[in-house]
C-alpha cells in the first residue's frame, strides 16, 4: 500500500501553511533521542552475535537479550511521545511508567493504530511517499511476546530448575537473538506513525545521512477536516 504526505500541507480555506506546533517539534526531537539510542541497543546486539563483546557466549547471549528489552520499552516510550497530543497520554501513570506491557494496554485504548509501521519512503521537493511493508517486522503482537522472553530469560531462575536444566545450546540461541534483532531493526528502520485524527505524522529514520548517520524524524502535516 502506498500513502502520500505533503510536507506542512496548506490547508482548505486558510492562505496560510500549516506548520508543526512547539509540541510537536519538541515531541520529534524525543522521539529522535529514543531513536539514537535504539540505534546504539542494536549495534549492541550486533557485537554479541560476531563474539565482539569478549564475553562468554552465553553470557553474551544474555547481553544480547538486555538490549532486546531495552528495545521493547524504548518503542514503547517512542509510542507515548508520539501521541502526546492525546491528553490521557500525559496522565502520570503513564508518564511515569517503562513497561511495554502496561503502557500498550493502556495506549490500546486511547488510539487502536499507535503502534508505528515501517515503511519504504521516497521523496520528492513536496511530498513523501511511504510504500507500506506488511511482513519481517516485530509486530505489536510480537514485541509483547519478546518482552515476556526477555523477562524471563534475564532471571537465574529456582535452585529446582538449575538443578533439571539442560546445557543450553547456544548456536540455537544465537540464532533467536538473531532473528529478534532483524525484527527490530526492520520496525525501526524507516516507520511512520499516525495521529488519532490522521492529521499529522511522524516520518522516522533510524539513521540518515540528512542528520550525519545519526536518527531523523520528519512531521508532515495533512489537511484539515473542512
Amino acid at each position: 500500500m502506498r500513502r502520500y504526505l505533503t510536507r506542512d500541507t496548506q490547508p482548505a480555506m486558510s492562505a496560510e501553511r500549516r506548520q508543526p506546533t512547539a509540541r510537536q517539534s519538541e515531541a520529534a526531537k524525543t522521539y529522535a533521542k529514543l531513536l539514537n539510542e535504539a540505534r546504539t541497543r542494536i549495534l549492541g546486539i550486533d557485537d554479541a552475535l560476531i563474539g565482539a563483546t569478549a564475553l562468554p557466549t552465553p553470557l553474551a547471549i544474555e547481553f544480547g537479550y538486555l538490549q532486546l528489552r531495552m528495545l521493547c520499552e524504548l518503542v514503547a516510550l517512542c509510542c507515548l511521545v508520539a501521541h502526546g497530543d492525546i491528553e490521557a497520554v500525559n496522565a502520570r501513570k503513564l508518564q511515569k511508567q517503562y513497561a511495554a506491557d502496561f503502557i500498550f494496554k493502556h495506549l490500546e485504548a486511547l488510539h487502536q493504530n499507535f503502534y508505528p509501521h515501517p515503511v519504504n519512503v521516497t521523496t520528492t521537493s513536496t511530498s513523501l511517499h511511504l510504500d507500506r511493508l506488511e511482513t519481517g517486522f516485530l509486530s505489536k503482537l510480537e514485541l509483547l511476546t519478546l518482552y515476556h522472553e526477555c523477562g524471563g530469560r534475564l532471571h537465574r531462575g529456582s535452585i529446582a530448575k538449575f538443578q533439571s536444566s539442560a546445557p543450553r545450546a547456544h548456536d540455537a540461541d544465537l540464532s533467536v537473538l538473531r532473528m529478534w534483532r532483524d525484527k527490530v531493526l526492520l520496525l525501526l528502520k524507516e516507520h511512520h506513525v499516525a495521529s488519532r485524527n490522521n492529521t499529522s505524522h511522524l516520518i522516522c529514520f533510524l539513521s540518515h545521512q540528512q542528520a550525519g548517520g545519526e536518527a531523523l524524524v520528519v512531521t508532515a502535516l495533512s489537511p484539515l477536516p473542512e
